[in-house]
């Protein structure tokens, strides 16, 4: 055959477009039957990026699922399948629906979970929401991407304890009764044990830990093992979920690490060798931040400038009162706090004892970047909304836009900013503030 009547024949795909002869290649290509240690390869590349991109793969066909691991089967608890940047938020007048958001990318999701029509939401550990039936106290983790069901044993407290006794193991425990979901604040999870464990803080005012593994009869106590004095010293704060380890920071700023390998007792051991002196008013939480584990650190009161010891220009005044906001890297092998300038150019944190977000800025442009967020509780009690360090200056608590009138945050109605700051835990607060503000 000549050139030209090469030329003449377009059916070859000599002269087609490059997009049309990579359609035609597409068509020859056995996609379904490719190698199974390549669908492994692109599979585990996936669930690295986000679980949801790993469902979207196994859902494309049969084949594919059935040489990767399936998530609903197994072990349920399975660290590798937790949507670790998804947060679930509620809907109006839809007792099931929920809307699904990435903090990470900004993709949204609208999922219906019948399990939540007969379940209240507690919180959410790394990812999982964490449930209680209505009417009872029985205890379930749901995962919202694979539908994973998880029970644990009634939640209940020894009626005997005298509160709080985190120091005591003798007191612990002989009867039994219900707890009331409001006091949990906090939850993680603890992969060091298999299955792995969850872990609840009963707050206010118990400031105790509880624990249970899937099968378990009975959650256990966590008592503070004697490293040091113990007392206000030692009362849990905020919890978090790190490497597969529970840390809990506590109301002093000293942060602990909790041990599971030490028998029936739950332990909450000390973590740092040498923890920031503090003379002053403080709250302290963990956050997660590109691999890292964080403290945000906010500290207040006359002593801040009485011989305190601090930099001056980092301390701002708030209504007539000394603060100052700190970030540090916690170095866990270390046994160190390394401190921070801030979060950077493209990251925010969601601070609360109930839970700590760090968000995307460049997904979410209207949260103002490299700043903390304080929860509506302590804003309610005079505190400011947000901290910004890049000018190190505190904001004014902004009214929420958007407000349902049913007076409960939710995804139709209001800015995902004022969603995080009225985290669980404060909601009956902040709603009788918004009943205030409308009359």
């Amino acid at each position: 055959m000549s050139i030209t009547e090469m030329a003449s024949h377009p059916a070859r795909g000599l002269d087609q477009p490059v997009a049309k002869r990579t359609r035609a290649a597409m068509k020859w290509r056995d996609w379904k039957n490719l190698p199974t240690d390549l669908v492994k390869d692109i599979a585990g590349r996936l669930l690295t990026l986000d679980i949801a991109e790993y469902l979207r793969f196994r859902a494309a066909c049969k084949p594919w699922r059935d040489c990767t691991d399936n998530p609903r089967m197994g072990d349920e608890m399975d660290a590798r399948f937790r949507p670790r940047d998804w947060i679930v938020l509620y809907r109006c007048n839809d007792p099931s629906g929920r809307t699904l958001v990435n903090t990470a990318t900004g993709a949204r999701a609208y999922v219906d979970f019948l399990e939540l029509a007969t379940h209240h939401q507690l919180g959410t550990a790394d990812g999982l929401l964490v449930l209680v039936n209505k009417g009872g106290n029985d205890v379930s983790l749901l995962n919202p991407l694979t539908g994973a069901l998880i029970r644990f044993p009634p939640l209940t407290i020894d009626a005997a304890v005298n509160l709080p006794s985190l120091y005591d193991p003798s007191s612990f425990p002989t009867g039994w009764l219900p707890v009331d979901p409001t006091t949990i604040t906090g939850v993680s999870i603890d992969d060091s044990t298999s299955p792995s464990t969850l872990v609840l803080c009963l707050r206010p005012g118990w400031h105790l830990i509880v624990c249970a593994k899937p099968g378990d009869e009975k959650w256990a106590y966590g008592c503070v093992a004697k490293q040091r004095t113990t007392g206000k010293v030692a009362l849990v704060q905020s919890l978090l979920t790190f490497g597969g380890r529970c840390y809990v920071t506590t109301v002093t700023g000293a942060i602990m690490e909790l041990d599971l390998s030490s028998g029936a007792r739950p332990l909450l051991k000390f973590l740092l060798d040498e923890d920031p002196p503090v003379n002053t008013e403080i709250f302290s939480f963990l956050v997660r931040s590109q691999g890292r584990m964080l403290m945000v650190r906010y500290m207040f009161g006359a002593n801040l400038v009485l011989g305190g010891g601090y930099d001056e220009t980092k301390i701002f005044m708030w209504r007539g009162c000394p603060s100052r906001m700190e970030v540090f890297e916690v170095d866990v092998v270390g046994r160190r706090l390394v401190t921070q300038s801030g979060f950077g150019d493209d990251q925010a944190a969601f601070v609360g004892t109930a839970h700590t977000i760090m968000v995307s800025t460049k997904k979410f442009p209207k949260i103002a970047a490299n700043s903390v967020y304080l929860n509506y509780y302590l804003r309610q009690r005079g505190h400011f909304g947000a901290y910004h360090f890049e000018d190190r200056t505190a904001t004014q608590p902004r009214a929420p836009k958007g407000r349902s009138r049913k007076f409960y945050p939710c995804a139709c109605h209001w800015e995902l900013e004022d969603y995080l700051v009225c985290e669980k835990g404060y909601h009956k607060d902040y709603l009788l503030y918004l009943l205030a503000d409308l009359l």
